[in-house]
């Protein structure tokens, strides 16, 4: 004896098999979830932003405030502090790959602002390192040149037609050599002396960081086959704050490169 199915059970099985298909299609949609909408993603890439000048915001008083002002107290603060500054560096990324890892901890209101501002404030002062050594201008113009190339590869990226999400593969293999030759490049610098390997190394890492850059832009922006949660606004800032500041330390080491070259001359 057969017994047809109802219409609840075809409806489900309907749901059932649009729920296998689309999380193998790489795209997960739960039958009770609410889609976002195009507002949802506007706001959410708003958001993003806002916090993401924000964090520019704290790096660029305290940077400003430790060559000016507060210059030489911080100046004695990395001479007596040094190993404390590297610690706080290496607190800040440990920090950022446990907050990348974990959902749950991304979702909590508070806890996840504070450990964003932590983050934020360990790369910020672990900085001074390079800061320290630097005069205003040079750190001003290396901030602008910075912001310009930025602004520009996150329009490229978001009026881009190739889709960089789907091709996440492709692009961890040519970030990781270009990163094996930037370090041959640096060896030839610092152990042969030769002054164009320290230009070949600043190229090929920033040509790293700007292509994950752009990825990392296309996520925010949606419409692609990958896209960041709207839950997500701070580690999505967090990532774009430490790619800017991927692309800003190779201002920094400029000046005492270019003083080590006029000492040799």
């Amino acid at each position: 004896m057969k017994f047809s199915p109802t219409v609840s059970q075809s409806s489900w099985q309907t749901k059932s098999n649009y729920l296998y298909f689309t999380m193998f299609d790489g795209v997960i949609i739960w039958p009770f979830s609410r889609r976002e909408s195009e507002e949802d993603r506007r706001k959410y890439i708003i958001k993003v932003f806002l916090e993401f000048g924000g964090f520019l915001l704290i790096g660029i008083v305290h940077w400003i405030l430790m060559l000016t002002l507060l210059h030489d107290w911080f100046l004695d603060m990395v001479k007596d502090n040094l190993p404390a500054l590297i610690l706080a560096f290496v607190m800040g990324m440990f920090l950022l790959a446990i907050f990348s890892v974990s959902t749950q901890l991304r979702k909590i209101s508070c806890i996840n602002w504070i450990i964003t501002l932590v983050i934020v404030e360990c790369v910020v002062f672990s900085l001074s390192l390079l800061i320290v050594s630097s005069g205003i201008l040079y750190m001003l113009a290396g901030f602008l040149i910075v912001s310009l190339v930025f602004v520009m590869c996150t329009i490229i990226a978001v009026f881009m037609t190739p889709d960089l999400t789907e091709a996440g593969l492709y692009l961890y293999i040519l970030a990781t050599g270009a990163y094996v030759m930037s370090l041959y490049s640096l060896l030839f610098y610092a152990v042969l002396g030769m002054t164009w390997g320290f230009y070949a190394f600043a190229t090929l890492i920033a040509c790293i960081v700007l292509l994950f850059l752009m990825y990392h832009v296309q996520t925010i922006t949606g419409g692609r086959v990958l896209s960041e949660g709207l839950y997500d606004d701070k580690l999505a800032a967090l990532l774009l704050f430490h790619e800017f500041i991927g692309l800003f330390v190779l201002t920094l080491y400029w000046r005492p490169i270019m003083q080590r070259l006029q000492l040799k001359e």
